[in-house]
């Protein structure tokens, strides 16, 4: 049986409906809005004021007027990190975090990144060992959170026999 290739479609770019996807977005702002400064200071990135004021009425209730939705799409469509901000991807970061963890210095990791056709800063590198220090140690924590959920759950159920034996 012979095997003919099969045609392949070209497919177009991934394309968001925003007024789908923004009233979702709103909800979880509604709920989680207090964390922004948070994620802000953590990760270097500066959520643009347009982003915010179109989520703060958007988690009112009120629609987008037309040119605050069009002022939305254009910012949503041309960010870029500015001048400071981390630039560097997420697989390149845990390869500085495990680089630095071997011994090399944030210099030397950068030149080597820098070599590869990765160009950044020192500076970000050891920006982004910082973040994977802190993403490994909370998870860590929640690791021992899990755990000592889990202890107290069958401890407290271990206590309640315990009493349901001698009440009983």
């Amino acid at each position: 049986m012979s095997e003919t290739p099969k045609e392949e479609k070209n497919v177009a770019p991934f394309n968001l409906d925003m007024n789908k996807i923004l009233p979702t977005i709103a909800n979880l702002y509604k709920q989680l809005g207090w964390t922004i400064p948070i994620i802000e200071k953590l990760s270097g990135y500066k959520i643009p004021p347009e982003i915010i004021t179109a989520l703060d009425t958007l988690a009112t209730g009120k629609p987008l007027s037309p040119e605050q939705m069009q002022n939305l799409k254009t910012q949503v469509e041309t960010m870029q990190p500015g001048v400071g901000e981390p630039v560097m991807t997420r697989h390149l970061a845990e390869d500085a975090w495990l680089m630095h963890e071997d011994g090399m210095g944030t210099r030397e990791i950068a030149e080597a990144f820098t070599k590869q056709g990765s160009p950044c800063s020192h500076s970000t590198v050891a920006r982004w060992i910082n973040l994977m220090d802190a993403e490994k140690r909370f998870s860590r924590i929640a690791k021992l959170i899990k755990f000592g959920k889990i202890a107290g759950f069958i401890g407290l159920m271990a206590l309640m026999f315990v009493i349901g034996k001698f009440l009983l």
